[in-house]
């Protein structure tokens, strides 16, 4: 009794919408030139409203939602750090240290100057402070061996740092050899620089470029203590209502690099990155992308709407009904949520597909009503009445399937299924009340009246000659194996959660961090710990060093070396042999004198002398007659050139006043203590509050998304508060990949749901559901076939074809519903309108497979790939399946169109 009157209630609303549809339609016919003129006047206002007030919030840390757990641990560390977050690195590496170091000063100093474009510099590892106590960070033994090194060289230091010239060093090395000749007394380290002031006089008289390293020359080696590539983090300033945040930041910074020619032409090797970067990067190239694809898009829709609809008049306002369904939805979403975000602008990709889908299934079967020789209101009527209803339920079906995902956690998929969804009502509504008022006013030309099926069909003969329903057990068959060969490659399946191979692989930012990424000491991705005081950081920072997968746990206590009192008591010792403030008295060079070329003349005899005396097939006598050849050269042709003298001057002892300087702050190292810490250093690890940051750095190259994963999970055991961008990039992937699993469940349930309150049997939901399961089944195991994977772009693909493929499904069911059997069905408008729409959405897709962004390409892939499948199983399977429910298919009419 119950299921009788809700079954009678149901044929009620049924019969009712039916209606409503058919005077809304009447409504556009009969005062069509006022619902044109109140769809364009609404069109230009919320074109209006879109150009004032369109903005996209490109802040990817708002893409999940703040609730979940890895989410709020990640806000209360950004709390206290923030200065991570959003970053620029820039790293440079010169042909040494001296080199290196210079060009981190100059950039460092440039940038502070900044302060509107660069909200905070930080050099690791530099200033004053480790320039003092860098060598406290050595271990014993090398703080010893680099005092004995010293100690040989003192006596070329002391020279040298009293008389800082090439006049200066030509004398030293005239007495040297001069000592060496007569009492057999070796200068250490004579022969290295006798190569080494050889390079530099080869390189001058060559126009190369070449500066002696006076860090080596001296036996400290300081450059070599310290890595050999230096960074500066950098805290851009962004806009984040601009597509590309810190894209003028970016380009500040380059313009200062290129000013300050830090270069590889001038002996700098320079490479930019971080995550600021590497958002712009893929920011960029998806903007392009996506223009090249939406031109392409256009052309090839407009191509395929002339192809099928035959008629200029079906097309323009096919595509005047896209352009303002699309216009109407943006002011919606901009008034009523806000602005886009980098998920929801894909909106516009879902509203083609299903907005072009709703024109040609329209304009379709009007063309076959008129072809069939109904008058225009006639042929509207009889369009709405039998197929309004499909419309409406295709619609109402799609969007159910882009609601589902407001209930998930993925903040940014939100956006895009209360957009999308609402889209899809609206291009429903434009389809009834624009498309009948426009072709009212500018009617389709009539040049055929006969009646006849869809006249296409003529052009596919092959659908003629070999109807699915003659072999549709066939197809079944083959479909049924098909599925259960599918089965062990959707368990294969995978999902890629790094966005970072969502870019362009070329690209700077890109492949400098996949070269930091190779080495643990520079690893960008690292994870965090926020403890509440430095004893518990310790403490922490202890539990995870343990880890097989940790390369190693800082804490601002990490900063405190070890051993200082056995350090600092080997540099007091050499503080007597080598004063510090002997080495930090010079600023400059001394110019050259009027005797320079005299001095250096002096040095060609005693270089000369030299070598006959040790012979030229000894290192010594080698490198002592190499030299003398070269600088006797140079006397003759630039001897008298003070421009040459003073060039040669700065190839040869440029670097020595910042070494002597250097090795002078060396040798005046202090205790370190947690209080002697520079402020820069301490801010990056303690909070003002007081809370203590561990940092932690991976063992193996996280590029793998296993060795990521296997990372995150082992220290989350240890310490389960532990953040950082691998754990929002895992747990963030998880919940990304759960979210689509909810929204597609949800999605299934409430459509079917929905079917089954319109349709009432049970039996033509499973026929709907039915090829749309397959469709998923097949287009996962195909993907993992091809080696393509979900990841964080392309997995929209799921619920886009849930909602394409139940509007194509209830297309054709509720056309054989209406009476036309599965022998005729395939001589009507419907499967070819079916066809078609796919057609050009395929095209869509296709367009974005070509992109130069990864990301875009990935997304085309499988968006192309799923559709293609989803139009083979509703226009093949589907059909086999409804012939189950046919007693015995009709020939007569396939038979009739063959002959006529």
């Amino acid at each position: 009794m119950i299921l009788s009157l809700v079954d009678r209630f149901l044929q009620r609303s049924g019969a009712r919408i039916s209606q409503g549809l058919v005077a809304l339609v009447d409504l556009s016919v009969q005062r069509a030139a006022w619902m044109l003129a109140a769809i364009v006047l609404a069109t230009l206002l919320a074109l209006g409203y879109s150009v004032g007030h369109f903005s996209v919030d490109t802040d990817t840390s708002h893409a999940l939602s703040r609730d979940l757990p890895f989410q709020k641990r990640e806000v209360a560390y950004q709390k206290a750090f923030p200065q991570d977050k959003n970053t620029i690195v820039v790293v440079l590496q010169g042909a040494d240290r001296n080199l290196t170091d210079t060009a981190v000063d100059r950039l460092s100093t440039w940038l502070r100057a900044r302060p509107q474009s660069f909200h905070d510099v930080y050099v690791p590892g530099g200033g004053p402070f480790f320039q003092r106590n860098g060598l406290l960070y050595l271990s014993p033994k090398q703080v010893q061996d680099f005092a004995n090194r010293i100690t040989d060289a003192q006596p070329l230091i002391a020279r040298l740092s009293a008389e800082p010239s090439l006049n200066g060093l030509s004398s030293l090395l005239s007495m040297a050899i001069g000592q060496r000749l007569t009492n057999g007394v070796q200068l250490p380290g004579l022969t290295a620089i006798f190569s080494a002031l050889d390079q530099a006089l080869t390189a001058q008289m060559q126009g190369k470029s070449y500066t002696i390293s006076w860090g080596t020359l001296m036996g400290g080696d300081l450059a070599r203590m310290g890595p050999s590539q230096r960074f500066v983090i950098i805290q851009p300033a962004l806009n984040y209502k601009s597509l590309e945040p810190a894209a003028a930041a970016i380009h500040t910074l380059r313009a200062g690099l290129t000013s300050l020619n830090l270069n590889a032409a001038h002996g700098v090797d320079v490479g930019v990155t971080g995550g600021a970067v590497l958002d712009a990067e893929q920011l960029k190239t998806v903007s392009q992308g996506a223009a090249v694809s939406l031109a392409l898009t256009f052309t090839l829709e407009i191509i395929l709407l002339i192809i099928a609809l035959r008629s200029l008049q079906l097309v323009f306002g096919v595509l005047m009904g896209l352009i303002a369904g699309m216009i109407l939805t943006t002011a919606w979403a901009l008034f009523f949520i806000g602005p886009f975000n980098l998920i929801s602008v894909a909106f516009a990709i879902l509203f083609i597909g299903l907005g072009v889908d709703f024109g040609i299934q329209f304009c379709l079967r009007y063309r076959e009503e008129v072809f069939n020789g109904a008058v225009h209101r006639q042929a509207m009527q009889r369009v709405t009445q039998g197929m309004g209803g499909a419309l409406s339920l295709a619609a109402v079906a799609a969007a159910f399937s882009f609601f589902a995902f407001v209930p998930t956690s993925y903040a940014g998929i939100v956006d895009l299924g209360l957009i999308s969804g609402t889209s899809m009502l609206v291009a429903l509504f434009i389809t009834l009340t624009f498309l009948p008022a426009f072709l009212t006013l500018w009617p389709m030309m009539v040049t055929r009246t006969k009646p006849t099926y869809y006249p296409h069909l003529r052009q596919i003969p092959a659908l003629v000659r070999h109807p699915i329903h003659r072999y549709a057990y066939y197809v079944l068959g083959v479909v049924a194996l098909l599925a259960l060969a599918s089965v062990p490659l959707v368990l294969r399946t995978s999902f890629d959660f790094n966005p970072l191979h969502m870019i362009d692989r070329h690209a700077e930012g890109v492949r400098v961090f996949e070269k930091l990424l190779a080495d643990p000491q520079t690893a960008p991705y690292r994870m965090e710990v926020l403890t509440p005081d430095i004893p518990a950081a310790q403490a922490v920072a202890a539990r995870v060093a343990r880890l097989p997968t940790v390369a190693q746990a800082l804490t601002i206590s990490s900063y405190i070396p070890e051993h200082q009192t056995e350090k600092l008591a080997i540099l007091q010792n050499l503080q007597i042999l080598v004063p510090p403030f002997s080495l930090l008295m010079p600023a400059g060079l001394q110019p050259p004198t009027p005797d320079t070329a005299k001095s250096l003349g002096e040095l060609v005899t005693k270089l000369r002398a030299l070598a006959q005396k040790d012979g030229e097939n000894t290192p010594d006598g080698q490198a002592a007659a190499a030299l003398a050849g070269h600088l006797a050269q140079f006397l003759a042709t630039r001897g008298t050139n003070a421009q040459a003298i003073a060039d040669l001057q700065t190839r040869v002892m440029g670097t020595l006043p910042g070494e002597l300087q250097r090795l002078g702050m060396a040798l005046s190292a202090t205790p370190v203590t947690l209080q002697t810490l520079p402020k820069s250093l301490r801010d990056r690890y303690v909070a003002a509050s007081g809370q203590a940051r561990v940092e932690i750095f991976p063992k193996a190259n996280l590029s793998s998304n296993q060795a990521m994963a296997t990372f995150v999970r082992s220290v989350l055991k240890v310490e389960p508060n532990a953040v950082g961008t691998p754990v929002m990039l895992v747990q963030g992937g998880d919940a990304v990949l759960g979210a689509f699993q909810e929204a597609t469940f949800i999605a299934l349930i409430a459509i079917s749901l929905l079917l089954l309150l319109a349709l009432r049997r049970y039996r033509d939901v499973l026929l709907i559901m039915i090829p749309l399961l397959l469709a998923a089944l097949f287009t996962v195991a195909a993907m993992t076939l091809l080696g393509l994977s979900f990841n964080l772009g392309n997995i929209i693909v799921l619920p886009l074809l849930i909602g394409l493929g139940v509007a194509f499904a209830i297309y054709i069911v509720v056309r054989w519903r209406n009476g036309v059997d599965v022998a005729h069905l395939l001589g009507t408008s419907t499967p070819m309108a079916v066809f078609f729409s796919g057609l050009t959405t395929l095209s869509a897709f296709g367009s974005m497979a070509v992109s130069r962004d990864p990301g875009m390409a990935s997304l085309g892939e499988a968006l192309s790939l799923a559709l293609a499948i989803v139009l083979l199983c509703i226009l093949i399977v589907l059909p086999a399946l409804l012939l189950l429910f046919t007693p015995s298919p009709r020939e007569e009419g396939i038979a009739q169109d063959e002959g006529s």
